[in-house]
Formats: structure tokens, C-alpha cells, sequence
């Protein structure tokens, strides 16, 4: 494989446009057109289409991409080691905004960040998957019930499910709550097909209760800010904190999410070894 070919193409992975690829690489547009059909006939699949007016790269185009990534990474860190610098590239840590805002504080601030500059992308677990597995992120922290075979994978933790409520509502005084306790409640819920709302919409259907939602809302802290104004109750990691005047009480037979740390093997990024030893000595089990 030539790899001025394949580096052209992790540029143009980037963009999906030949144009502001072909910019960027200080080449012309007939040039890039003939690595890439260069490297496809190398590899013998297509490596992009076209959907309507826009590229998108074909899961082998992806792979291909992600090949590249890794290349240029390895290549660079054997360079600054060869010259005996610490590898400079930035460590890229991909996760959602839960986990950075109630598991992940701890081994951010712990990080050398002076040795390696940190990269945070805020993003769902499908997106964070997707960043892992393209090379676009080191590292991932999602939630999923079974871990990815094609992943170096460690399991995090397990959190459970609360209802967050006002202390005076009729429920307050309970140690544990059932999913039959919420029939009539108007509920804070995540936006209609995200994880969470769907966990708990089957939740409530396996006890024959239509959830009455009374908003929507994006990420836990708005959740339980419009439980605090009285909206509704919510259902929330049980890790987040919990308002003043509100309370959180377990909400029984909720599954648990599962939180684990998602890298591709064989990084060979001493930066990113050292985040992943922090994430997992910092994330109580």
C-alpha cells in the first residue's frame, strides 16, 4: 500500500470533499482523485459514495480511514521516541456528559496534562463507539449492556436508577420505590429514542403504565433542575446529585447501566495508557 495514498485519504476522510481536502494536502483536485482511485483498486472495494449531493466513506473506506489514523499516530510517537521526546500528541477522550460530569472529574484533574495535551469529546455512546473505532478518539466511556468484541473493553461500574421528587410528595417516606408507585406522576424524561427514555418507557409498559410525560429534557442536570421547579418527577443515574429540597429514592427492577472504558489495541500512546490507569483507578467499582 502506498501510504502517501492513505494519508491523502485520512485527509479526505475528514472532509468528504475533495476540494477543501485536496486545500489542505496543497495538491489539485485531479491528484487526490487519482490516489484515492489509486488506493481503491489497491484495496479493490469502494472506499466512498455518494448519498444525494453528499460523500460518505463505505465501512471499509472507515476502516481503511481509521488504518490511517493509527499509521500516522505509531509513526509519530517511534519518531519522538527514536529522538527520545515524549510522545506530543494530544489524547483524545470520548464520553458522555454524565460520565464526564459525575465519573470522569477525578482523572481528568489527575491527568499530566502538562506531558500531553487532553482532548474532550462530548458525545452518546453510539457517537463515542464510532470515534473509537475510526481512531478519532483514544479512549471512550460508554454505557452498554454487553461490551464490543472488536474493543479492548474494561468494565467501569454499574449504576442504578432513582426517582428524584420533591421531600413533601406523597412518596417521600419510602425506602425503595416500584415502578407502579409512578402511575398518575407526571415525569421529566430524556428526548424519545435516547437509551434512558427507552429503559425506562419498557420499564413502565412491563407494569401496564403509559409514562405521563410532562417535558423533555437533554442530560441529567436540566432533568432534575425542572424537578426542582416542580414540573414532574424524574428517573436518573444514581450517581447525580441531588438537589436541595428534592429526594432520591431507588427505583427497584430499573437495569443498571453499565459504564465501561472502549480502546483500540495496541495504541502505543504512553499518554493514553495513562489516562486509561487513571480512569480505571479513580471510577469507584
Amino acid at each position: 500500500m502506498d501510504y502517501e495514498w492513505l494519508f491523502s485519504f485520512v485527509v479526505f476522510a475528514e472532509h468528504l470533499n475533495f476540494t477543501h481536502a485536496a486545500k489542505q494536502l496543497h495538491i489539485s483536485q485531479p491528484a487526490l482523485h487519482v490516489q484515492i482511485k489509486k488506493l481503491t483498486e489497491a484495496v479493490g472495494r469502494p472506499l466512498y459514495r455518494r448519498n444525494g449531493k453528499a460523500l460518505v466513506l463505505t465501512p471499509e473506506g472507515k476502516r481503511l480511514a481509521a488504518h490511517g489514523r493509527e499509521v500516522q499516530e505509531r509513526g509519530r510517537s517511534v519518531l519522538e521516541e527514536l529522538r527520545g521526546q515524549s510522545s506530543s500528541g494530544p489524547v483524545v477522550l470520548a464520553a458522555g456528559q454524565g460520565a464526564f460530569l459525575y465519573l470522569l472529574g477525578p482523572a481528568i484533574r489527575r491527568f499530566p496534562k502538562e506531558a500531553w495535551p487532553l482532548r474532550l469529546l462530548s458525545m452518546n455512546t453510539p457517537q463515542a463507539l464510532e470515534a473509537v473505532r475510526e481512531a478519532k478518539a483514544h479512549l471512550g466511556v460508554v454505557v452498554l449492556e454487553h461490551p464490543p468484541s472488536d474493543l479492548a473493553c474494561t468494565r467501569l461500574c454499574s449504576v442504578g436508577q432513582m426517582v428524584v421528587l420533591p421531600a413533601s410528595h406523597r412518596l417521600a417516606k419510602r425506602r425503595m420505590l416500584r415502578p407502579s408507585d409512578l402511575a398518575g406522576e407526571r415525569l421529566v424524561v430524556a428526548p424519545e429514542g435516547s437509551p434512558h427514555r427507552t429503559m425506562l418507557e419498557h420499564l413502565l409498559r412491563e407494569h401496564g403504565l403509559e409514562p405521563q410525560v410532562a417535558v423533555e429534557a437533554t442530560g441529567w442536570e436540566p432533568m432534575l433542575q425542572f424537578a426542582r421547579y416542580g414540573i414532574g418527577l424524574t428517573v436518573v443515574n444514581d450517581f447525580c446529585p441531588v438537589p436541595k429540597g428534592l429526594l432520591g429514592i431507588r427505583l427497584e427492577g430499573a437495569p443498571a447501566a453499565i459504564y465501561w472504558l472502549l480502546h483500540r489495541p495496541d495504541f502505543g500512546h504512553r499518554g493514553v495508557e495513562a489516562m486509561r490507569k487513571l480512569v480505571v483507578e479513580t471510577i469507584p467499582r
